[in-house]
């Protein structure tokens, strides 16, 4: 049913019916329970010689709601403009994608820029993949935003082909085995037990339910697409992502139990 402000038709529809799908499913990715878990995981992956790197991994899956083996896909122009800025919605492209749908993703939370530049500073200092005249940040704009830790240098990551079959016949997918474990092994080693690579995505879904977070809110932050045609004309002020995901993780510090 749509209802009338002003001249703009505007859909409401139970925030519930549109994240229950994830929450019910048990054979899916599980949520955390709460913030505390995600400041528990967040300390934990603040460790070591990839810290900066692993931060702002997990930043995107919660911040972003994106998926790992697309999120691994990234490159730095994907994320910061020529001159270094960084973006406060970048375009995943299609063929990072599973679904092999573009879509337009926030870069809005406060601590999850702060990682962002956090891991683009470790890399000067490492001198992995810079460019050769400051563009995009000091980071060669066409090398992936996230690289794999080799010894005292960093590299690219591996991926590997996938093939799943759906209804339009065998499709492939490129899957980063490596940083899938590693996230999987991050949560459990939290506690998360059912904590996988898409836990971030249903979580932050989740915790925005509970909220009160309008419905056409959290699907401009998961990026689902809706069958239903009234769904296309919905164009959700981005401002009201922002204020919603700030205001959903203010109480989570940007490198989890300490800063």
């Amino acid at each position: 049913m749509a209802f009338e402000i002003g001249h703009k038709p505007v859909r409401r529809r139970p925030v519930s019916e549109a994240v229950k799908r994830l929450e019910e499913s048990r054979k899916g990715a599980g949520k955390i329970k709460d913030k505390a878990q995600l400041k528990h995981i967040l300390a934990n992956a603040n460790r070591g010689e990839t810290a900066e790197r692993n931060l702002c991994l997990v930043w995107f899956l919660f911040g972003s709601l994106t998926r790992i083996g697309e999120t691994c896909q990234l490159r730095v122009k994907d994320v910061f403009t020529k001159s270094g800025e960084l973006k406060s919605v970048f375009r995943m492209r299609a063929d990072y994608t599973k679904t092999n749908q573009s879509r337009d993703c926030a870069l809005v939370l406060k601590q999850q820029r702060q990682a962002i530049f956090r891991w683009r500073d470790r890399r000067i200092k490492d001198r992995a993949m810079l460019s050769v005249d400051g563009s995009y940040g000091g980071l060669n704009g066409d090398s992936p935003l996230f690289l794999a830790r080799s010894g005292k240098r960093w590299v690219t990551l591996s991926f590997n082909v996938k093939k799943y079959q759906t209804q339009d016949g065998q499709k492939e997918t490129l899957v980063c085995s490596s940083m899938e474990n590693y996230i999987r092994n991050l949560f459990k080693s939290c506690g998360f037990k059912q904590g996988s690579s898409h836990s971030g995505r249903k979580s932050t879904a989740s915790l925005l339910s509970d909220n009160g977070v309008d419905y056409e809110v959290i699907q401009m932050a998961i990026g689902h697409v809706s069958d239903d045609m009234t769904d296309t004309y919905i164009i959700p002020d981005p401002q009201r992502l922002t204020d919603a995901l700030n205001d959903l993780y203010k109480t989570v510090p940007a490198l989890g139990l300490k800063e």
